[in-house]
């Protein structure tokens, strides 16, 4: 069975590969934030039909009260995640946007909507940065030799206040304050292997799920944005208690979704991921 981990390796390599390509002079497809904010989550509950819960509301006050694109719940036996989410495509120059934009009938900016609002809930306010392997100068894929390809970071999570105090206008000036979106999993970076088959017998190979760690990881390399990481979320003593977004999961998982106060609250989409049950394959990091 795949794990989350592969899931959040694949989607963050095809995000950069898919953001890349629409970049091209001969293609110039739109591949907006909405489009691949729903691609992914939509692949994340297919391919996890028993760990994900997937559950979408009415896009009308997500601008005017939120400025989110998503509430994402992570539960472990003992703690609980809870993110509230701002995609951001980074443009073809490396540029981030607006970050002070103002939805239509707001009151305030986006970003410090999406802070407030999170701060309101106990939540990790936090932007999700889609973006190229051209545009990235810190999370680089690098070279890696034999039949493997390493995964491009084409997802990376930061912390919505850090962004807020550098207010940035280039991804080059908050990259080191990002992480690839599968350190939820674990703090490696990972490439991947192609069958010998495949590679005698096809071009435009697929990618193959047959991960191989590359040295060194990205532990030393990656500031620490407050997001722990699954097996912690599993772990007693872990000590999260007093970190952002924390909370000890309750007995009855899952009577907190109430979809008409998500409603009420601007939220667009809801994504909840149970990994109570171990993930393998993530804990090897």
């Amino acid at each position: 069975m795949i794990s989350l981990l592969h899931t959040l390796l694949e989607l963050g390599h095809s995000t950069s590969k898919n953001l890349e390509f629409a970049h091209s002079p001969d293609v110039k497809v739109s591949y907006g934030e909405e489009t691949i904010t729903e691609m992914n989550l939509l692949e994340i509950r297919r391919r996890h039909p028993h760990k994900v819960t997937l559950l979408t509301f009415s896009k009308s006050q997500e601008s005017k009260n939120t400025g989110a694109d998503w509430e994402w719940h992570i539960i472990g036996s003992v703690y609980t995640l809870k993110m509230r989410v701002q995609a951001k495509r980074i443009h073809k120059a490396g540029g981030i946007g607006k970050l002070q934009q103002m939805g239509k009938e707001a009151a305030k900016p986006q970003i410090d909507l999406l802070i407030e609002d999170a701060k309101a809930n106990s939540l990790f306010p936090a932007y999700c940065f889609y973006c190229a392997e051209p545009q990235r100068s810190y999370w680089v894929k690098g070279t890696v030799e034999g039949q493997v390809e390493a995964f491009e970071t084409g997802c990376l999570i930061a912390d919505a206040e850090t962004v807020k105090s550098k207010s940035p206008k280039k991804l080059y000036e908050i990259e080191n304050d990002t992480v690839p979106w599968h350190f939820l999993c674990t703090r490696h970076k990972f490439s991947v292997s192609q069958s010998p088959y495949l590679q005698r017998f096809q071009e435009d190979l697929p990618i193959e799920r047959y991960m191989e760690e590359v040295i060194p990881s990205y532990e030393d390399r990656a500031t620490d944005v407050g997001l722990p990481t699954i097996f912690q979320l599993n772990d007693g003593r872990s000590r999260l208690d007093e970190r952002k977004g924390i909370s000890r999961t309750p007995e009855a998982v899952g009577k907190e979704i109430i979809p008409e106060d998500f409603k009420r609250r601007g939220i667009t989409r809801f994504l909840k991921i149970d990994m109570r049950t171990p993930d393998l394959f993530a804990i090897r990091g």
